[in-house]
């Protein structure tokens, strides 16, 4: 078969790097250009950029039109947008021919479990009242559409898509709910609504790029297309979202929510947390960095200030403090 660009049999060093950017960088789909197109903003970031996987990928982002190797844009679309395993061939290649790409669209790399989409309520669950939308249980392999993050993993207040009628159907208090308890808000399936759950910071971004014209305007599903919820309900859920967590995240304050260790893959990493100060997005748990995982370059570490502290040059086996 005749490609444009030549096969690897293994991910450059280059190629490894940004993967571990993609793996550690939260991002936002703000829009799919079809089925290998792709709008995405990096968060903390106001730019955004365009991937488009083909024969060869191609990004919008500097780091691409300087290097011309997959950028971890291009990275995230392919570990988290269709889940492929960074070890699989397809994720370090410069591009893919048409055979390929159909393969990676239908997740023939996944297993039969992994791309079934809809599966049976959560047991225990109880039912809303009649004319309500009906919110998916949360399963362990459940997705935010917008970010691509496990739900149950980052823990992160969710909504769900429950327009009904040219009204919103009303839930939990708050209208958020915890990504653990929210299996106990499922109500019966209803017509209206896809009822697929989102992060509200998620959809807060997703709506901004929307831009509605005013706070009555619907703010649309990332998923069905249909109206997920009136841009005024979704203001408020942003509000309420930021009172959810705040007295349980301050119980816990050595959590380093969104960090993944690069050596045992623990995410996110509790207690004290390493960073290599020469490799981007490159973090080590206490525990991995004690048996050497990084021993090329020097470690900063961070208990709970969130600003990285002096560089940690030698050993740490010797137990001393780095406060």
């Amino acid at each position: 078969m005749f490609r444009n660009t030549s096969r690897r049999n293994a991910a450059s060093e280059a190629v490894s790097l940004h993967q571990d950017q993609a793996l550690n960088t939260t991002m936002f789909l703000l829009k799919s250009l079809g089925p290998t197109g792709f709008l995405l903003r990096e968060d903390g970031e106001l730019g955004v950029v365009k991937v488009s996987l083909g024969d060869p990928h191609v990004c919008t982002c500097p780091a691409f039109t300087r290097e011309q190797e997959p950028c971890k844009h291009i990275c995230w679309v392919l570990l988290r947008r269709f889940r492929l395993p960074r070890e699989h061939e397809y994720s370090f290649q410069r591009g893919l021919v048409d055979r390929q790409i159909l393969e990676v669209l239908h997740g023939l790399h996944r297993t039969k479990d992994q791309r079934t989409e809809d599966g049976p309520a959560a047991p225990g669950t109880r039912r809303q009242a009649a004319g309500s939308v009906c919110r998916k249980a949360i399963r362990a392999e459940d997705v935010c559409p917008i970010c691509q993050e496990a739900l149950l993993e980052k823990r992160q207040p969710v909504s769900h898509c429950r327009r009904v009628r040219g009204r919103v159907a009303e839930q939990s208090p708050r209208g958020i709910v915890h990504p653990l308890t929210a299996n106990a808000y499922v109500s019966a399936p209803h017509r209206s609504g896809c009822g697929n759950n989102v992060h509200v910071s998620c959809m807060k971004v997703w709506a901004d790029h929307q831009r509605p014209s005013g706070s009555g305007d619907a703010v649309t599903c990332p998923l069905c297309r249909g109206d997920f919820s009136s841009l005024e309900l979704l203001r408020e859920q942003v509000r309420n979202a930021a009172k959810l967590f705040t007295a349980s995240e301050r119980e816990k304050p050595d959590r380093h929510l969104g960090v993944r260790c690069q050596s045992c893959r623990l995410c996110p990493v509790t207690g004290r947390c390493f960073k290599c100060t020469v490799c981007s997005f490159f973090y080590l748990c206490e525990g991995c960095s004690k048996e050497g995982g990084h021993p090329q370059h020097p470690l900063a570490s961070r208990m709970v200030n969130p600003a990285f502290k002096r560089p940690v040059m030698e050993s740490l086996k010797s137990g001393a403090s780095e406060d």
